[in-house]
């Protein structure tokens, strides 16, 4: 009697399980966010942004564990490089945690207050005390694009970092911020920094030693996606109050751009830098 011959597997089914497919969270994930136009950016920032509108929009809370570097590259289709480049750049500015102990990446957004407020003073009709502020890093990104800030920032050559951030003011309500800086300035200030921009006073991160602010003021209906950012209603009338620093050294200085929603507390516009601690 012949013995029976057991089947080899085939090279298909070889690779197969070397290469397990990727978790249907891995996929959900990217057919709500990848990016529907993704322009000129680099993919890992394409892929970043998608993972903190995933957190943004509540597909992942706090704590949750991401998807795995390899698991999320099967999912997307990217390289494995280019996920484990936007998992660092989320590490970096704080959306998500690498804990020591623990394999895997869990997203971070724990609300961190910032300390010497300028530029978000809102407080009651007494006025005696102001709210605490949480900012939190919506994205940060390069771009050469031109607007308002060029008029202010007439020395960048090339291109600017601009840091995105939702801020809760006090819990009462958010409002939300553009910071514009030259990356030559911003790249010289973060050299060989691995702290995340989580609750950090900027001014004070990028060695900013202002002398002289500009307030220019208007009402009008704020964009559509910033009132999705903030949770108000689309066409929502509010407060574009943008803001241009002179610094010290020569030819620093920053342009901010604060989106506030129709509010009952006031706003305190301060001439004078508040003093740490």
């Amino acid at each position: 009697m012949t013995k029976p011959r057991v089947p080899r597997p085939t090279r298909d089914k070889a690779d197969a399980v070397t290469k397990a497919p990727a978790s249907p969270a891995g996929y959900d994930f990217w057919r709500r966010f990848a990016p529907k136009d993704p322009g000129h950016a680099p993919k890992y920032l394409q892929l970043r942004d998608a993972v903190l509108a995933g957190i943004r929009e509540g597909f992942w809370s706090l704590g949750d564990r991401l998807p795995a570097e390899k698991d999320l590259a099967l999912a997307t289709g990217l390289s494995l490089g280019t996920v484990q480049k936007a998992y660092r750049e989320l590490v970096q500015d704080g959306a998500v945690d690498r804990r020591q102990g623990r394999a895997g990446s869990f997203v971070n957004r724990e609300p961190r207050q910032v300390d010497t407020v300028w530029h978000f003073l809102f407080s009651d009709e007494r006025r005696e005390n102001f709210f605490p502020v949480f900012p939190q890093v919506d994205r940060i990104h390069r771009h050469a694009s031109r607007g308002s800030w060029s008029m202010h920032l007439q020395w960048v050559e090339d291109e600017v970092v601009e840091i995105d951030r939702i801020v809760d003011i006090g819990h009462e309500f958010l409002v939300y911020s553009q910071f514009i800086i030259d990356a030559r300035v911003y790249d010289q200030a973060r050299k060989d920094k691995r702290t995340a921009l989580e609750g950090i006073n900027l001014r004070r991160e990028l060695n900013l030693n202002v002398q002289r602010m500009t307030y220019d003021i208007r009402i009008e209906q704020l964009p559509r996606d910033i009132c999705s950012k903030i949770g108000v209603p689309a066409k929502t009338t509010g407060m574009v109050v943008e803001i241009f620093s002179s610094a010290s050294p020569a030819n620093y200085g920053s342009f901010q751009r604060i989106f506030i929603p129709r509010t009952q507390f006031f706003m305190r516009i301060d001439s004078l830098a508040p003093r740490p601690g």
